[in-house]
């Protein structure tokens, strides 16, 4: 098995570590004073003095809630209650008297209770919280500060600036490139890292769109810009882009159209389409073959040789050619010198009478009563003179058309009654064609790979079909990748969460789950180039095919080929273009379905999901010329938004993600013969061999054993709409 694959050169290059951010300013509120967050505060909920857990006020006191001890000596070094334990020298700390009847009012120590009161033991106990009123803010909590005064300490993983709450990772409302990161700054908005997805529509023309964009250095860049899509999923109107008004869309008429259902083709009225109750794939053509693939949709496939009518009364002899039916003039030639031969597209043929010194009410005084002759006459009238014609005539034969004298005889060209089937015998009888079904003679079915065919009751049927190949049809909805970058991290919009843990990879720059322990390879500028320049350069091309497309939450087949431009359109620009491609045959089994396919793709409001912990791409990695190794992609999945317009997905941006056997990667690179180690990579193979092994970590248990021995990768990617004509 072949594959379309044509990533491995990115592993053979070295390793690059990415430098980290600062850390931001101590937040400030938005009176101008600091919120006092991640300090230390004496828990006004606990009888006891205990520690508040969590975000705490610093007073710079040990907890002076410690239940008091009437039998302690005051003398021992200490303040009387304390066990001997020296409280923090400060003024105002309060000494806290022992008790000396049970039901005295005492003081605990604690500024934030009140009513304490002595118990039969004689400890202050039974203090109530002060109660600190709420600000209003959903990410604070509002406590005690431990000296009598409320504070509103900011939770964890919460952002306060300008007034307002905001959780980790939420965008700025003015900048998509700043974000609130508290590990950075609580009360302001931090530079969002680079790699993060942000919507660049700000920064674009008014006729352009970004399938995708990601932050870098805080601006927000399109990853591939591309002409805007107006399309406004009518058929019946004339999109089109105005630098100054945007989208247009004006009602077109007379253009063929279908809606929800492919094979029923209607007609465009003033920009709408008009389904007739008796609609179908018929075009009126009677030279194509009308069917319909209710996957696809209506086919046309042109015909040859078959009789044809083309509607036009000054043609005969119509006969199919490549799918339009050809013919030749009428002859409107009546034989007659005495009129002027005329041919109307409906009425037919036509004369004019005219006068001259032989003709009389359109009868010449010489009519021999032979249409295949001229009867003329000399000046004065008195003698005639024939000669032959090429007139129209009648030879009496039914059977034949397009009846002409020539030299004096009627002569007709017999009738074209073919089908176009070679498994009936056809004939004319009495003017009307007959079609007889043969069995037994033989015949062509029109494979080279087929012997012996023979007519079977009208049918063309092969004797041996050892060795025919089939033909794969092609759904309209073709996506071709025009990018692809493996980003170093695995931070959110970088990678995707393949084995559906909480654990994430690379382990010292990763989030949330997310799985791209190959990422950090992508950090060698001879890989990343190394990938750029081939998708620039042709080399890779690689393409989704969406079969059966839905975009209702339903699933559909997402198909995956390598192929190569059409030679037909060998000029088209294929990183910008709608382009013609044909794919590899080898990517198809025996009955033309697909080797490498995910069949639970769904779209929904935008975004595409496929795949899974369940799916392997099993594929033959291409490392260079002449050197192949079998991979399997385990858990292969494609996250994406998509743009989808009149059927087709015109626009694409997202990730697909897997696992690869680390020793499979190992044992690519030691294929490689020392001799044929690419020259433009300048550590030597035994270096890499070193560096992947300490380098990529398995983090993925792609086998079910138990034990990772896959690396997790993430290939950001964005698409164009493309076509997919054969193969090769």
């Amino acid at each position: 098995m072949r594959s379309m694959w044509r990533l491995i050169p990115v592993l053979v290059v070295p390793f690059v570590f990415a430098a980290c951010e600062g850390s931001g300013s101590d937040p400030v509120n938005d009176q101008g004073t600091s919120d006092t967050v991640g300090q230390d505060v004496v828990d006004p909920g606990d009888p006891g003095g205990g520690d508040l857990p969590g975000d705490r006020l610093d007073t710079g006191v040990e907890d002076p809630g410690v239940p008091q001890d009437p039998g302690q000596d005051p003398g021992q070094g200490g303040d009387p209650g304390t066990d001997g334990e020296q409280l923090d020298a400060q003024d105002d700390v309060p000494v806290v008297p022992p008790c000396l009847r049970e039901g005295d009012p005492c003081e605990d120590g604690n500024p934030c209770t009140y009513g304490e009161t002595c118990d039969a033991e004689l400890y202050c106990v039974g203090g109530t919280l002060y109660s600190c009123q709420d600000d209003g803010r959903p990410c604070t909590d509002d406590l005690c500060d431990g000296k009598g005064n409320c504070a509103h300490v900011l939770q964890d993983g919460k952002c306060l600036i300008n007034g307002v709450c905001h959780d980790t990772g939420a965008v700025s409302p003015d900048d998509v490139c700043k974000v609130c990161l508290p590990s950075k700054a609580k009360a302001a908005w931090s530079r969002a890292d680079d790699g993060n997805p942000c919507d660049a529509t700000g920064v674009l023309e008014t006729c352009e769109e970004a399938p995708s964009a990601t932050c870098r250095a805080g601006v927000c860049v399109p990853d591939l810009v591309v002409d805007k899509s107006c399309d406004d999923e009518n058929p019946c109107t004339q999109d089109s882009c105005d630098p100054e008004l945007g989208c247009l869309h004006q009602g077109v008429t007379g253009p063929a159209c279908i809606l929800g259902d492919r094979c029923k083709v209607g007609l465009c009225n003033q920009g709408v389409c008009v389904i007739p109750p008796d609609a179908s794939c018929d075009d009126g053509n009677p030279c194509t073959q009308d069917v319909c693939d209710p996957a696809i949709g209506c086919l046309w496939t042109p015909l040859n040789d078959i009789a044809c009518d083309d509607g036009n009364e000054c043609t005969v002899l119509e006969t199919c050619f490549q799918g339009e039916c050809r013919s030749s003039a009428r002859n409107c030639d009546d034989g007659n010198v005495c009129t002027i031969d005329a041919c109307d597209p409906v009425l037919g043929c036509y004369p004019t009478i005219i006068e001259s010194p032989c003709c009389a009410n359109g009868i010449s005084k010489c009519d021999d009563d032979n249409v295949c002759t001229n009867d003329d006459c000399d000046e004065t009238g008195e003698n005639c003179i024939y000669s032959f014609n090429t007139a129209a005539c009648d030879d009496r034969d039914p059977c034949t058309v397009n009846d002409t004298c020539d030299q004096g005889e009627c002569i007709g060209v017999q009738k074209n009654c073919s089908d176009g089937n070679a498994c009936t015998r056809d004939w004319c009888d009495k003017g009307k064609c007959m079609h007889e079904a043969l069995t037994g003679t033989p015949c062509d079915d029109g494979l080279e790979c087929s012997t012996g065919d023979t007519c079977q009751a009208g049918v063309c049927v092969p004797q041996d079909i050892t060795g025919c190949l089939c033909q794969p049809t092609f759904s309209p909805a073709i996506s071709k990748l025009v990018t692809m970058k493996i980003e170093t991290n695995g931070q959110t919009g970088n990678a995707l969460n393949l084995d559906e843990l909480p654990g994430c990879a690379p382990a010292d720059n990763c989030c949330c789950g997310l799985d791209n322990a190959m990422g950090p390879l992508a950090g060698i500028p001879a890989a990343a180039d190394g990938i750029k320049k081939a998708m620039e350069e042709g080399k890779i091309i690689l393409m989704f095919e969406h079969r059966s497309l839905r975009t209702d939450g339903q699933p559909y087949t997402l198909a995956f080929y390598a192929g190569k431009l059409d030679p037909a359109n060998a000029s088209c620009n294929f990183l910008t273009q709608t382009c013609n491609y044909i794919v590899d045959r080898s990517i198809f089994d025996e009955e033309c379905n697909p080797l490498v396919f995910l069949d639970n793709a769904k779209i929904s409001s935008g975004k595409l999901t496929a795949g899974g912990k369940g799916y392997t791409f099993p594929f033959d990695l291409p490392l260079m010329e002449g050197i192949n190794l079998h991979v399997d992609l385990y858990m292969a999945r494609v996250e994406a938004q998509v743009t989808v317009s009149g059927g087709r997905v015109t626009a694409m941006s997202g990730i697909l993600g897997g696992a690869i056997p680390k020793q499979q990667i190992i044992d690519a690179v030691s294929a490689i013969p020392d001799n044929e180690w690419p020259s433009d990579i300048p550590i030597d193979k035994a270096t890499v061999l070193m560096f992947l092994d300490v380098l990529v970590v398995a983090d993925i248990d792609g086998d079910g054993d138990g034990q990772p021995e896959s690396a997790s990768i993430g290939i950001k990617f964005t698409a164009i709409a493309g076509n997919i004509t054969g193969v090769y």
